[in-house]
């Protein structure tokens, strides 16, 4: 089969279509977005907002994006005012739910050490969060043993309550109480997730926890790499057309 035949196939085909009683939880990166050589180069496809809409209004609002980005990036880049949105793996929910666990957030000293590494490394970045931080290395990938390096010694002589989480060309700090699991447990005991069938889409490591906590409603996760030929088009285009059949009345076909 050749490229062309490929892509038209893949474009038309992807995971069963999932029922009305659905829920979805969405990562950004790598996922609804393409990866960029830097986290601050990725570029929005301009129909994702309207794609979201029409898929909340679907599935009744039941659609929530998940995601390591802050709360702001995240919000921007799906232009959804209403969207709820679990950011920085969950540590931030918006809209706020009560029985949050209070996190803790990374030092002044710890930051300053991170600015001064990507400083001193071309082609890394320390991208600061509210509640923890990341080295990215996409650029640069013989700094990966150096950024754990860095975070390691940060845990050893800093505050408890933190953990090392690697990611696709990155390596993370972050509250030990936060990841995306946690964020899928508290959508799903309110409306309008609450006793949804619910569905995690995502492309790496930390999507996981996500993909786990779905499966403890009934739902499932759905891998980026391995569902969508690791290609977030397809995944687009295929959310786009659960929207479309789900949105269809009794009699239309």
């Amino acid at each position: 089969m050749s490229g062309v035949a490929a892509d038209a196939t893949a474009a038309t085909s992807g995971p069963a279509m999932p029922g009305p009683d659905a829920a979805f939880f969405l990562d950004l990166d790598g996922t609804l977005l393409e990866i960029a050589a830097r986290p601050d180069a990725v570029v929005v496809p301009p129909e994702l907002p309207e794609l979201l809409t029409r898929l909340q209004a679907a599935l009744g609002g039941a659609v929530a994006v998940v995601t390591g980005r802050g709360l702001a990036i995240a919000r921007g880049y799906a232009g959804v005012p209403n969207l709820p949105i679990g950011a920085e793996h969950g540590a931030v929910l918006d809209p706020a739910l009560p029985g949050a666990t209070p996190l803790p957030v990374p030092s002044p000293e710890w930051r300053r050490a991170a600015d001064e590494w990507a400083a001193a490394r071309p082609g890394t970045l320390a991208e600061h969060k509210t509640h923890g931080l990341v080295l990215h290395f996409r650029q640069r990938p013989e700094a990966e043993p150096e950024a754990l390096a860095l975070l390691s010694s940060l845990l050893k002589d800093g505050p408890q309550g933190f953990r090392i989480v690697p990611a696709h060309a990155a390596a993370e700090l972050r509250p030990a109480g936060a990841d995306k699991g946690g964020a899928v447990h508290r959508l799903m005991a309110v409306a309008p997730f609450q006793g949804r069938r619910p569905i995690f889409i995502g492309d790496d490591v930390t999507d996981e926890d996500g993909m786990a906590a779905c499966v403890e409603y009934g739902g499932y996760g759905l891998r980026v790499p391995d569902d969508f030929a690791g290609r977030p088009a397809l995944v687009r285009a295929w959310l786009g057309r659960v929207a479309t059949s789900l949105s269809r009345t009794p009699g239309e076909g």
